[in-house]
């Protein structure tokens, strides 16, 4: 039992620390990492590296919050919160964006194998007055 205790407490430090430092996902997640959301998918952890520079571009204020977090020993649950300013895309329209979801996460050998991510997306789009998710301006 002390094992499985113990991997659920790496569990939850790994979630911290996802929320805490998105530039450190080297150290966190595997190489093939895979993502599945409304609004992005990754198939490698690459891809998702990607899509988080962009997600700075779109809304360059964009945090995310750990409002609470489980771990248990087939991985983790994750609740958020993300703020940011619709202030990078082509016809941004400078609204503020708060959106809160879950994620559940898989773990391999202690790093992120994948994520799945749900999120009100029509909640979103009504705060930014669009009909479909910004992309980062080219």
């Amino acid at each position: 039992m002390r094992a499985a205790a113990e991997a659920e407490h790496q569990m939850l430090a790994t979630l911290a620390a996802w929320t805490e430092a998105w530039d450190a996902f080297d150290a966190l997640a595997s190489p093939d990492y895979q993502r599945r959301a409304p609004d992005q998918n990754a198939d490698s952890l690459e891809e998702f590296k990607a899509f988080v520079a962009q997600i700075h571009t779109v809304y360059p204020d964009f945090n995310i919050s750990n409002d609470g977090s489980a771990a248990g020993p087939d991985g983790g649950f994750l609740q958020w919160t993300v703020t940011g300013t619709d202030s990078g895309s082509e016809g941004a329209t400078g609204n503020a964006l708060k959106a809160t979801g879950i994620s559940r996460f898989q773990f391999v050998d202690g790093k992120i194998a994948s994520e799945l991510v749900i999120f009100d997306t029509g909640t979103m789009l009504n705060q930014l007055d669009r009909e479909e998710l910004p992309t980062a301006t080219r």
